[in-house]
């Protein structure tokens, strides 16, 4: 009686040993399978980060590059032009052109800079204007006072000393307008419009599409 005891004990014990180390096993490969996975998922995560970081370089790489080759297209057509001034308005943000301003341009030295007074101007203040700027491919001005009906738009051409403007259209690959090339004097000088449009019209075109967008 007392052998069929022990034996029944021994088989218990047998028992809860099998079934502690199955669970033990089970635990264990667990652990590993979410260690592997927990491991996987990290290097994914640093791969994407690492692919992440490398396409903004490469972006910002290009935006700097597109950035340079544009002031130095506006800096060569101001010297070539003998301008006061040439630079470029843009309408911003991208998608709703609820604002107009100037970021880049290439003064003569000595002249002030137009960006200075033509920042975030809102486009409600300036429809009639913006309207102009955004339907026509050319624009002449030499006689500011009597050529600018916006007053807005005028007050902002006598502060910056301008009186003779010529502005090109700036369009993107869908053919929406993204901004306007605008070479100008603060004084009133003979030129000869076909040369200049020439000129203004070749670095139009240059630039148009590598235009950074305002946002």
């Amino acid at each position: 009686m007392e052998n069929n005891t022990n034996t029944n004990n021994n088989t218990s014990n047998w028992k809860v040993n099998v079934i502690v180390g199955f669970f033990g096993l089970v635990s264990t490969l667990g652990l590993a399978y979410l260690t592997y996975n927990q491991s996987s998922k990290d290097k994914m995560t640093d791969f994407k980060i690492e692919q992440l970081r490398i396409e903004n370089g490469e972006k910002m790489a290009m935006y700097n590059r597109n950035l340079a080759y544009i002031y130095g297209a506006c800096a060569e057509l101001r010297g070539k032009l003998n301008a006061s001034r040439v630079f470029i308005i843009q309408p911003h943000p991208p998608d709703r052109h609820h604002y107009m301003s100037v970021v880049i341009e290439t003064p003569k030295p000595g002249v002030s800079y137009v960006r200075d007074i033509f920042n975030n101007v809102p486009m409600s203040d300036m429809a009639s204007f913006a309207k102009l700027l955004s339907t026509n491919t050319w624009l002449y001005y030499d006689n500011i006072s009597q050529q600018v009906d916006n007053k807005k738009a005028l007050s902002m051409m006598l502060i910056a000393g301008s009186q003779q403007i010529a502005i090109r259209i700036l369009i993107n690959s869908k053919n929406e307008w993204v901004g306007s090339l605008v070479a100008e004097n603060i004084q009133i000088v003979d030129v000869d419009k076909e040369a200049g449009k020439e000129l203004i019209e070749n670095c139009a075109i240059r630039i148009q599409y590598i235009l950074p967008p305002i946002n």
